[in-house]
């Protein structure tokens, strides 16, 4: 059985002739739908769209009938999977379960099942685990992932299921550590596969996309993080100056989009499962590309909003939930470019380079900041009056925005230092502390 990063590897070296070729696929059922109904191979944009929307899921059922991976994951990449039953029938496919943990195929019934249940644990087992308590609180407070369609009795329900993925695989994997977010990834799994299928497949994606998120510290997440702004510093290095200039160049902002594949800021479960079919077929670090083009995208608002850490990082942090659905295919599409032209080999090339720069970046003060918000040139050819008018402005500025940055700068990092400490515990979630308690005992209070 070829593995997942065996699959990935060969698919990796020839990405571009099997996404060109899937595309011509595409295309030439468009034009021949168009022949056949129209008598001409000129189309409309509403033509295009309502033909592909028809032709792409004969695509993915043609796909499926001869059980070609291949394809399938290229479907995955370019187009989506469409809707959770194809998904239910493709993500087994081309994600292969561990060789502990095979899943089988029914052809009769036309589905998967497990004829063993390797991850069998009995309810004491999963009630004294060390990360237990945590796991609950975690799957409790996170309402807006629950589908709204569910009763108020079906979404308890659907947590203790939830509770009981997540702890069993901590159970039969006891080197790895939970983290807040985890539950987000095992969520998506058991919507589309059920308790019973899920987890040979989380089992899969988490050691080959979230290992390094599970090691008793952040280092290795924080490492890979630190990709995200060479990515932009290669296709937009103004924007990616002044994110640095501003503060923002640790890019806590993108931490959640990284660890739970966007699916703890996003609420619309489409775009969320149209990321999955992506990145479960992409290399790990797919969701920093992603990361990188949201920011492009948006890198003239970026550099619109005041260059201070609090504005930018407020701004920076809400971007994927304002996409809608044809914006995300066309970041997508971006990102896949973007990983073709820098593929990951050179990221450490690319790092290198943007710490030589930041050694250059001018980290001005906040007069230098106010300047580039406002304009240098007209600062300095106003007249007498206007240069006075505008320096008490400023100073006025001067006066409230450091203490907002300060505040800004305290609560980041307060936030960072509680989140390290919290998830590097490896014994007693009752240990875990809230950031109101962590300011109480900073200050006093």
């Amino acid at each position: 059985m070829q593995t997942f990063n065996e699959l990935h590897e060969s698919n990796t070296n020839s990405d571009s002739e099997n996404d060109s070729a899937l595309m011509q696929d595409a295309h030439s059922e468009v034009i021949s739908s168009s022949i056949t109904t129209n008598g001409s191979s000129s189309l409309s944009d509403d033509e295009s769209f309502l033909i592909i929307s028809k032709t792409k899921p004969q695509r993915i059922e043609k796909f499926l009938n001869r059980r070609n991976k291949r394809k399938l994951i290229k479907c995955a990449k370019i187009t989506g999977l469409i809707n959770e039953l194809y998904r239910k029938q493709i993500w087994p496919l081309i994600l292969n379960s561990p060789s502990y943990c095979t899943v089988e195929y029914d052809n009769n019934k036309k589905l998967y099942f497990c004829p063993i249940d390797y991850y069998s644990a009995d309810k004491e087992q999963i009630e004294s685990h060390r990360y237990y308590g945590q796991v609950r609180m975690d799957v409790e407070r996170t309402l807006k992932r629950f589908p709204p369609n569910y009763s108020d009795s079906g979404r308890i329900e659907l947590q203790e299921k939830l509770i009981v993925v997540v702890i069993k695989m901590l159970i039969k994997h006891d080197y790895l550590n939970y983290y807040q977010g985890y539950h987000d990834i095992c969520l998506t799994f058991l919507l589309v596969l059920g308790a019973d299928l899920c987890l040979p497949f989380i089992d899969t994606v988490t050691k080959s996309h979230f290992k390094d998120f599970m090691e008793p510290t952040m280092e290795k997440t924080r490492d890979l993080l630190s990709y995200l702004m060479p990515l932009i510093n290669c296709t937009n290095s103004k924007c990616a100056e002044y994110m640095q200039r501003g503060g923002v160049g640790n890019v806590m902002f993108a931490l959640s989009w990284f660890i739970t594949w966007y699916s703890h800021v996003l609420n619309d479960l489409d775009v969320i499962l149209r990321l999955y079919d992506l990145f479960i077929v992409s290399h790990f670090l797919m969701p920093i590309y992603v990361a990188a083009e949201i920011v492009n995208y948006h890198a003239d608002q970026v550099l619109s909003i005041d260059c201070d850490m609090p504005s930018l990082h407020q701004y920076l942090t809400r971007l994927p939930s304002e996409l809608d659905s044809n914006t995300w295919e066309e970041i997508i599409n971006r990102s896949s470019h973007l990983f073709r032209n820098h593929h990951p080999d050179t990221l450490d090339v690319l790092n290198d380079e943007w710490i030589k720069k930041c050694e250059s970046i001018d980290h001005s003060p906040m007069e230098v900041s106010l300047r580039r918000r406002y304009g240098k040139d007209s600062f300095e050819n106003d007249n007498d009056g206007e240069k006075s008018a505008y320096t008490n402005d400023r100073n006025e500025h001067q006066g409230a925005l450091p203490r907002i940055v300060l505040w800004g700068v305290t609560l980041t990092i307060s936030g960072l230092a509680i989140y390290i400490w919290n998830h590097t515990q490896r014994t007693d979630p009752t240990t875990f502390i809230s950031l109101g308690d962590f300011l109480a005992q900073l200050y006093g209070k």
